[in-house]
């Protein structure tokens, strides 16, 4: 008995990690599981895939169960699964009312995209991608969002403003920043301003406690905050 057990063992761990991940690319976007279960169960399986806008999965089934005769080939074709990611080659980022064609890795963060590949450096990262500083934020379709915790991909046919766009606009944030001493090391003050511009381009007159809230998610280590509330209220005037 402890000799059959051993073998069970034994035939279970010759289940390799890439054979896993191979039979779990059946489930591609989480829309085949029955089929998955249905091509694990049967004999002398053969998989072909086409990967494009779509992914589809053609499976040769030979002795498919549930009676069927063994040695007859049962042709099986799964439903396509749309792929985000395969379906865009060479993306184009609107960025600052400019296009940027070029080649993105699925897992590339907007923020790293920005920074690294455009060199956008005034979108800065201060808490390692975790959402937690807000130095990352730039503006999508008029709101704020965290770029550490976007993926570049999924902002393919979105407008994106950073502060070099808010720099070249001469905004009166910029000089209303530096009229209230918005900043010390400069370093969170990119991300405090893009908010601010979502703040007033949504709300043109806010209140100051419209204003505490929308900088909220934004974390100065050298604790400028009431400079930032004075200053965008400026701004709100025209900086004047």
């Amino acid at each position: 008995m402890a000799e059959e057990r051993k073998k069970e063992k034994e035939n279970i761990s010759k289940i390799s990690r890439r054979e896993f991940l191979k039979d779990a690319g059946l489930v591609i976007g989480g829309a085949a599981i029955g089929s998955m279960a249905l091509a694990n169960a049967c004999k002398g399986t053969t998989t072909t895939e086409t990967i494009g806008s779509t992914v589809t999965k053609t499976v040769t089934v030979t002795g498919a169960p549930g009676g069927t005769t063994p040695g007859v080939t049962t042709t099986i074709t799964l439903p396509p699964v749309t792929s985000p990611v395969a379906s865009v080659a060479n993306p184009t980022l609107t960025i600052n009312g400019s296009a940027y064609t070029l080649i993105v890795e699925p897992h590339w963060t907007l923020q790293y995209v920005l920074h690294d590949k455009l060199q956008l450096t005034g979108v800065k990262m201060m808490c390692s991608g975790e959402g937690q500083c807000g130095s990352c934020t730039v503006i999508m379709d008029g709101r704020p969002i965290l770029s550490c915790m976007a993926l570049a991909l999924e902002c393919v046919g979105h407008k994106i403003e950073t502060i070099e766009g808010v720099a070249l606009a001469k905004h009166a944030l910029l000089s209303s920043f530096i009229k209230f001493d918005g900043m010390q090391c400069g370093y969170c003050t990119p991300g405090a301003i893009m908010t601010a511009k979502a703040l007033l381009d949504k709300t043109p007159n806010p209140t100051a406690d419209a204003i505490a809230e929308a900088l909220s998610g934004n974390v100065c280590i050298c604790g400028t905050y009431p400079a930032w509330s004075k200053a965008i209220a400026d701004a709100a005037k025209g900086g004047k």
